[in-house]
C-alpha cells in the first residue's frame, strides 16, 4: 500500500516514501514530539500475522536496541496501528552501499567500511545476535564517513516468512528454508543476484547457523567491493548457490597479500577453518589499515623531499632564496619556523615551471609566448611556488621533534590560579589524552616513584619540571611535557611545553584560553591535540585516536578524585583508593574509566561482587571513553565479569598492536596466562613488561610466581629478592619468598617474611600463610587457630573480602582432611561475605569431596557464569566429576575431568587429586599412581597445598593395588614423615596406619 503525506502513526508524521523492497515499505517521516527526522518501516500483513512469530522478532528488535552501538541502526521504537505494524528508526543522510558501489572503491574506503560493519557484527554477535543478511542494501554510508548495518533482526523474519510453504528437512535451521527472496537486485530476468549472493555454504545447505555465516557474507562484500564484482556469479540462483558450494573466487588484482589472505580467511567454504569471531577478521583488517596508511604517509613525505630537491637543482635552496626581496625571505623564515600543514606534491608543471626557474632561464608555462601581459602575474606565482619549495624542503627535512621510539615525562602542572581543584587534576586529564596515542609513549608512573628514591626523594614528591628534567636525564628520556594555567579573570590560560631534557630548551609549545572555569577541560583536550601534532605524530594517527577529554570525564571534580584514587592504586594501597573512585563516579555517574578502576580495586581486595558491578557498569557506559579506555574495559569486563579470559586475552594482544610500548597491557596478559596456567607464556609477557618499565612491581611479581609455578625455585628466589633490593615491597613478593623458603626447608627465611608483615596492616598474611604450612603438617588445630586469627585481623582492616578467602582456604583445607563439619562452617562464614566466581565453585567442589549436598550450587554457577573460562572449563568439571566419585561412579568422574587437562596447572592440584582417587576406586593402580606423581613433581604450582603430602599416600594406596610392597613402604613412610607432628585424630592419618599395619 502506498501512504499519503501527512498520515500518522503515532507521534510520527509521513512526509515522504524513502523506498520499498522485501522488508516493507520505508517513509521519511518526523518524530512530532522530539522534533527529529526518523525512518518509518511499514511491515507487510503477512510479515506479522503469526503472533509468535511477531512477539520474537519484538523480543530480537529490543536486544538489538539495547546494543546502542554506532554502527548498528537504533531502532525507536515498534509499534502498531489499526492492523499495521511498523518500525520507526533513526534517520540516516547517506547512500546504501549498493549505491555507492556504482563507482569504484578505493582498497582504503572498502578496508574501512569492511571494518565497521565487522564492528557491528562483532557487537551483535556478542549479544547472541546473528544477521543472516549481510549485503550491499543493508549497508548506509552516511556523509561523515560513519557506516549503518541495517535490519538486524529482519532477516531472520523474513526467512521464516518465505518459508511459511516448505517443509523443513530433518536438520534444517527454519531461519534458511528459502532459497529464493525477492530479489534485492537484478541485472535481467531470472538473474537473481540478490541474498543468494551472499549467503555462506551453510546457509545453502539449509543447515543451522551460527555467527561464522555473517564472517562468509562479510567476506563476500569486501570481494565485491575490492574486485568491482561478485565472487560468486551465475544466470540463475542454482548456479550461483553451486558457486558458493562448489568454486574458488579468482584472486584479486593489484591486492596486498594481507589483503587476498583476509578475504580468503573469512571466504572459507568450511565454517571451522574460517575466523573464530569476526572480532579477529576486525583485528587484522585494522592492524593492515594501519600498516598501510603509515606506509602511505612515509611514501609521500619522500616524494615531496625528493620534489623539493630536484626542483631546485645543483645551486640548492639556500642560493635560491638569497635571490628573493628581504620580505619574500623573511616570510619564507617564518615557513620553516612554523610548523606547516601537510601540502601535496607539485603537478608537472609547477615541476616544469620549478625546473626552470632553478636552471636560471624562462618557465616553459602553456601559452606564455601569447600571455606577455601576465608575465608580472606569473613571475608573482612563480615567487609564491618557490616560497612553498622552500618552506617544504625545510619542513620535510627537518628531524621530527620525537620519533615512536622515544618517551616522554609529564610533570605537575604550574598551577598559578590558586584552586586546589586543577592540583594533579590537569596532568591526569592530559595523561587520558596523551595515553590514547600509539605514537607517544609516556614515562610511567611507577619509574617516576622509583626514581625519586633513588634521588633520595620521596616518592610522593611533586614533579615540577625541573624535577622532572632532573628524572628524564637520569632516565634517558628525551621530553618532559610541562604545563601552566593562569586565571585571566573570567578565563583561563593554558600553556603547553615539551622541554628538552638536555638543554631545557622548548622544542613545542602550545598556548590556548578557556572561556570559564567549565571550558578548561576541553581547552586542555585542544592544547593535547596540538601538541601531539607539533611533537611529529601523523594526522591519521590523531583523526583516528583524538576522543575529546569531554567524552572521559567533563567534570573537573571527578577527575580530581580520580586523579587522586590514581596516587592511592600507585602505591598499591587498594583499599585507600576505593574511597577516591567511589566520589569520582559520584560526581559524574557516566565516568566510565573511574567504574573500571574501582573493579579493579575491588577485584585486588577480594571483593569480587562489588568488582563485577563497577565493572558492568564501565562496560555499559563504555562509549564515554577513548579507544585506549575503552580496550582496557573491555579486557577488565572479560576478567571480572563474564569470566572469558580467553577472550581479554585476545584484546589484549590486539591492544599491543595498538601500543606495544604500554607496560600494563603486558601485565594483564601475564596475569591473565597465569590464571590459565600457562606459565611459560606468563613469563614471556613479564619480560616484556619488566622491558618496558624495570621500576614496575608487578611485571615482577608475575614472573616470580610464574617461574615459581615452574619449580624454577632459584630463579623466583632472585627475581624477587631483586624486586625487593629495589624497594617494590609488596605484599606478594613476600609471600613468594615464604613458600620458597618453606619448599626448600630454610626455617630463617620463612620467619624473616613473618616478622616483616607482624604489627603491619599486612600482618593476617603471616597468620594465612601459617595456617597453610600447619595443614600441610596435618596440624588442623593449629591451622584453624591461624585462619581464624587471620580472618578478624583481616576484619579489622576492613579488608572483608580477603577475609572471605580466609574462610574459604579453611573449607577447602577442610574437605582435602575429610572434616564435613568444619567445611560447612567455614562456607556458611564465606558466603555470608562474598558469593562470586571465586568462593562459589571451591565451596562446591568442598561440599561434593565430604559428601554435603552442592547440586544448587552447581546450578547456581551454570545460570551465572555460563561463559566463564575456567568456572566451564575447568571447576565444573572438577566438581561434577567429585560428586560422581561420592555417588560410587568413578569411570564417570574420569570421564568429566577430561575437560579440565587443559587448565589444570591452575587448579592448585584439585583435578590430579580427584582424578587419582577415581582411578583407585577403579583399581587401575598406574593410572592413579601417574595423577599423584604428578602433584609431587610440580610442586611449584601450590608448593604450601596439603594435597602435596597426600599425593604420597595416594601412591602408597596405588603401589598397595600394584602388590609393590617396597615401594608402598616408602611412601607410607615419607607420608608418615611428612605428617610426623599431626593431629593423632585426623581420620585420614587413623586410617593411613591401619593400612600399614596390613603391610607388616
Amino acid at each position: 500500500m502506498t501512504i499519503s503525506t501527512g498520515t500518522r502513526f503515532g507521534q510520527y508524521e509521513i512526509a515522504a516514501p524513502l523506498g520499498k523492497g522485501g522488508m516493507g515499505e520505508v517513509y521519511l517521516a518526523r518524530d512530532t514530539r522530539l522534533e527529529r527526522q526518523v525512518a518509518l518501516k511499514i511491515l507487510p500483513l503477512d510479515f506479522t500475522q503469526s503472533h509468535d512469530r511477531l512477539r520474537r522478532f519484538e523480543q530480537e528488535a529490543k536486544t538489538v536496541s539495547a546494543l546502542n552501538h554506532p554502527n548498528i541502526l537504533t531502532i525507536h521504537e515498534i509499534g502498531a496501528q489499526n492492523g499495521t505494524h511498523f518500525i520507526t528508526t533513526e534517520f540516516i543522510a547517506g547512500q546504501t552501499l549498493r549505491d555507492r558501489l556504482q563507482q569504484p572503491l578505493s582498497q582504503s574506503e572498502a578496508m574501512e567500511i569492511a571494518s565497521q560493519i565487522a564492528h557491528a557484527l562483532a557487537a551483535a554477535h556478542e549479544a547472541n545476535i546473528i544477521h543472516r543478511d549481510i549485503k550491499p542494501e543493508n549497508i548506509m554510508l552516511r556523509r561523515d564517513g560513519l557506516v549503518k548495518v541495517l535490519d538486524f533482526g529482519l532477516a531472520k523474519l523474513t526467512e521464516e516468512r518465505r518459508g511459511d510453504t516448505a517443509t523443513p528437512r530433518r536438520g534444517e535451521d527454519e531461519s534458511t528454508l528459502a532459497l529464493s527472496p525477492a530479489p534485492s537486485h537484478t541485472t535481467e530476468a531470472g538473474t537473481v543476484m540478490g541474498t543468494a549472493s551472499y549467503m555462506s555454504p551453510e546457509q545453502a545447505r539449509g543447515e543451522k547457523v551460527d555467527a561464522r555465516t555473517d564472517i562468509f557474507s562479510l567476506g563476500v562484500v569486501l570481494y565485491e567491493m575490492l574486485a568491482g564484482q561478485r565472487p560468486f556469479e551465475g544466470v540463475n540462483m542454482i548456479d550461483v548457490l553451486g558457486a558458493i558450494l562448489h568454486q574458488e573466487p579468482a584472486p584479486l588484482a593489484n591486492a596486498p597479500a594481507a589483503l587476498q589472505h583476509i578475504v580468503t580467511q573469512a571466504l572459507r567454504k568450511d565454517r571451522n577453518l574460517r575466523y573464530a569471531s569476526v572480532k579477529e577478521l576486525q583485528a587484522e583488517l585494522r592492524a593492515l589499515q594501519r600498516e598501510l596508511e603509515f606506509a602511505a604517509e612515509a611514501q609521500r613525505r619522500a616524494d615531496l623531499e625528493l620534489s623539493s630537491r630536484t626542483t631546485l637543482g645543483a645551486e640548492g635552496l639556500g642560493a635560491q632564496a638569497s635571490r628573493l626581496p628581504l620580505a619574500s625571505v623573511s616570510e619564507a623564515n617564518r615557513v620553516v619556523s612554523e610548523p606547516a600543514e601537510e601540502k601535496a606534491p607539485p603537478s608537472p608543471s609547477e615541476r616544469a615551471a620549478l625546473h626552470a626557474l632553478a636552471a636560471g632561464g624562462t618557465p616553459a608555462l602553456p601559452g606564455a609566448s601569447r600571455f606577455a601581459g601576465k608575465r608580472a602575474a606569473i613571475a608573482i606565482s612563480l615567487l609564491a611556488l618557490v616560497l612553498v619549495a622552500v618552506g617544504a624542503y625545510f619542513f620535510f627535512n627537518r628531524k621530527p621533534v620525537l620519533t615512536d621510539k622515544d618517551t616522554i615525562l609529564l610533570a605537575e602542572f604550574d598551577n598559578k590560579t590558586g584552586d586546589a581543584v586543577f592540583d594533579g587534576t590537569l596532568r591526569q586529564g592530559l595523561a587520558v589524552q596523551l595515553q590514547q596515542s600509539p605514537f607517544l609513549s609516556l614515562f610511567p608512573d611507577e619509574r617516576i616513584r622509583a626514581t625519586l628514591r633513588l634521588m633520595n626523594k620521596s616518592p610522593d614528591e611533586r614533579v615540577t619540571r625541573e624535577v622532572g628534567r632532573e628524572i628524564a636525564l637520569r632516565q634517558g628520556v628525551k621530553a618532559v611535557l610541562a604545563g601552566t594555567i593562569v586565571n585571566l579573570g573570567r578565563n583561563y590560560s593554558l600553556t603547553l611545553e615539551a622541554l628538552n631534557s638536555q638543554s631545557g630548551e622548548a622544542i613545542a609549545l602550545v598556548q590556548t584560553e578557556a572561556e570559564g572555569k567549565e571550558q578548561v577541560l576541553k581547552s586542555l583536550s585542544q592544547a593535547a591535540t596540538q601538541m601531539r601534532e607539533k611533537l611529529g605524530e601523523s594526522l591519521a594517527s590523531i583523526q583516528k585516536f583524538d576522543a575529546p577529554l569531554e567524552v572521559t570525564t567533563s567534570s573537573l571534580e571527578a577527575l580530581q578524585a580520580f586523579s587522586r584514587g590514581w596516587e592511592q592504586r600507585l602505591k598499591g594501597d587498594w583499599l585507600r583508593a576505593i574511597p577516591h573512585l567511589q566520589r569520582a563516579v559520584e560526581l559524574d555517574p557516566n565516568f566510565a574509566s573511574a567504574y573500571a578502576g574501582l573493579g579493579s580495586m575491588y577485584s585486588n581486595t577480594f571483593q569480587t561482587g562489588l568488582s563485577i558491578e563497577a565493572t558492568a557498569k564501565a562496560y555499559n557506559l563504555k562509549e564515554r571513553a577513548n579507544e585506549y579506555e575503552r580496550l582496557h574495559i573491555a579486557v577488565d569486563y572479560c576478567k571480572f565479569v563474564t569470566g572469558e579470559v580467553t577472550k581479554g586475552i585476545e584484546t589484549l594482544e590486539l591492544m599491543i598492536q595498538l601500543y606495544p610500548r604500554e607496560h600494563r597491557i603486558y601485565v594483564s596478559l601475564a596475569s591473565d596466562f597465569r590464571s590459565l596456567g600457562q606459565f611459560e607464556k606468563a613469563i614471556a609477557a613479564s619480560r616484556a613488561a619488566m622491558q618496558l618499565n624495570p621500576n614496575a612491581a608487578a611485571p615482577r611479581i608475575n614472573l616470580g610466581w610464574a617461574e615459581m609455578a615452574l619449580n624454577r625455585f632459584a630463579e623466583a628466589k632472585e627475581t624477587f629478592a631483586q624486586s625487593l633490593a629495589q624497594k617494590m615491597d609488596s605484599i606478594d613478593l613476600h609471600e613468594g619468598l615464604y613458600r620458597i623458603a618453606f619448599v626448600t626447608g630454610d626455617a630463617t627465611a620463612m620467619q624473616q617474611q613473618l616478622d616483616w608483615a607482624i604489627g603491619t596492616p599486612a600482618e593476617h598474611v603471616a597468620f594465612s600463610m601459617q595456617t597453610h604450612t600447619a595443614t600441610f603438617a596435618g596440624q588442623w588445630r593449629k591451622a584453624q587457630e591461624f585462619s581464624q586469627r587471620a580472618f578478624a585481623l583481616a576484619m579489622k582492616e576492613d579488608a572483608k573480602g580477603t577475609a572471605a578467602t580466609y574462610a574459604l582456604d579453611r573449607v577447602l583445607l577442610a574437605a582435602a582432611l575429610n572434616q564435613p563439619a568444619a567445611v560447612k562452617a567455614s562456607a556458611q562464614e564465606s558466603l555470608a561475605i562474598e558469593r562470586s566466581n571465586w568462593t562459589l565453585p571451591r565451596i562446591a567442589l568442598a561440599f561434593a569431596l565430604v559428601g554435603v549436598p552442592a547440586q544448587s550450587l552447581v546450578d547456581e554457577l551454570n545460570k551465572r557464569y555460563p561463559k566463564d573460562t575456567l568456572i566451564n572449563g575447568l571447576w565444573l568439571p572438577t566438581i561434577n566429576a567429585a560428586l560422581e566419585l561420592q555417588r560410587g561412579n568413578a569411570q564417570a568422574a574420569v570421564t568429566m575431568l577430561e575437560p579440565a587437562k587443559r587448565y589444570e596447572p591452575a587448579a592448585e592440584f584439585w583435578p590430579q587429586y580427584v582424578r587419582g582417587l577415581a582411578y583407585l576406586k577403579l583399581n587401575q593402580a598406574p593410572a592413579a599412581a601417574a595423577e599423584f606423581q604428578k602433584i609431587i613433581d610440580r610442586r611449584g604450582e601450590s608448593p604450601l597445598s596439603v594435597l602435596w603430602p597426600l599425593a604420597h599416600l595416594g601412591l602408597a594406596r596405588a603401589a598397595v593395588l600394584q602388590s609393590d610392597t617396597t615401594k608402598a613402604k616408602q611412601m607410607y613412610d615419607e607420608f608418615f614423615r611428612l605428617w610426623k607432628d599431626a593431629d593423632a585424630d585426623l581420620p585420614v592419618l587413623i586410617e593411613a596406619k591401619k593400612e600399614y599395619e596390613k603391610l607388616k
